[in-house]
């Protein structure tokens, strides 16, 4: 299922949303040109548990593609699906949690997202790049926050259907977990491109478990109140 919209107007621009999705891609149009770029910011999980290199390489090399490794993509594919989903949903969640706070909600998911899939390959030495466990977290945080909403999809990549956004986030969390589970496990050192699964569902729970920390009340609108005399 391909997301196209959702039934939920944004009630305020969602800057920090189009500035992640131009990001990434003047980055991905970087990596066409230059290889390099991809293989310098890309996280290395093995080189997180060994701390005799750390002197070596330096800690900004070793932690910091925790953050800018969320900039690289692999493929058009990959950068096209993450960024549209993040188009589709995104602005909801930015309106809901206000601007930096959602700079930092979508970071941090993407931190933790990495992590877990790190640690559920074991730190292998495979460079892992990818926008999608911080969108996973975007994912999670529409989840609990707006249960009643519809997206409009393409189902087979060509039939259009509105679906409840409880029901299309939740079957693509379903097959995101079951797809973790199978894969969990040690990744050859020659090991090809592949699918972060650990990564997508562990950012959704993240971001699940932190609409709490970073959503801000719901907007009421302002009463005026008028007194009137009467004679």
């Amino acid at each position: 299922m391909i997301p196209i919209r959702d039934s939920i107007p944004s009630r305020t621009t969602p800057y920090v949303t189009y500035a992640l999705i131009g990001v990434c891609v003047f980055v991905y149009l970087l990596q066409v040109f230059s290889r390099n770029m991809l293989m310098q910011w890309a996280l290395r999980p093995a080189l997180m548990v060994h701390p005799g290199v750390w002197g070596k390489v330096g800690l900004a090399h070793v932690f910091g593609p925790l953050i800018t490794s969320q900039f690289l993509h692999g493929d058009p594919l990959h950068i096209g699906l993450n960024m549209l989903f993040l188009w589709v949903f995104g602005d909801n969640v930015e309106d809901r949690f206000g601007h930096l706070a959602y700079l930092a909600f979508y970071l941090l998911c993407g931190v933790v997202a990495a992590l877990a899939q790190s640690s559920l390959t074991w730190f292998p030495p495979v460079p892992m790049i990818g926008a999608s466990g911080a969108i996973a977290g975007v994912l999670g945080a529409y989840f609990v926050m707006f249960r009643n909403a519809w997206v409009k999809s393409l189902v087979f990549f060509i039939i259009p259907m509105d679906i409840p956004a409880v029901i299309f986030i939740g079957l693509w969390f379903v097959l995101q977990t079951l797809n973790a589970l199978v894969t969990i496990g040690p990744v050859p050192a020659h090991g090809g491109a592949g699918v972060a699964f650990g990564a997508h569902a562990a950012g959704f729970i993240c971001g699940a478990l932190l609409v709490g920390v970073f959503s801000r009340p719901k907007r009421t609108p302002r009463v005026r109140v008028v007194r009137f005399e009467v004679d």
